[in-house]
């Protein structure tokens, strides 16, 4: 059986998609790019960009009040 390679941001949002996240709202930078870059090939989930950390932060909590 080969041993196949993942790196920490495919195994962040692969732990997403099994949890049920449909959105991450986030500001990306280099210190999340791998989790990015992870986010744009996955199906299932989508990178919300934000200005600010602040605006990501209450979009979140909105999502979250508004859908449960």
């Amino acid at each position: 059986m080969p041993k196949t390679r993942k790196i920490a941001g495919q195994a962040i949002v692969e732990a997403l998609v099994a949890e049920g996240v449909e959105y991450v709202f986030g500001l990306p930078g280099s210190h999340i790019h791998a989790i990015c870059d992870a986010l744009i090939d996955a199906p299932g989930i989508e990178l919300v960009v934000c200005k600010h950390e602040n605006n990501a932060a209450i979009m979140a909590d909105t999502y979250g009040r508004l859908t449960g």
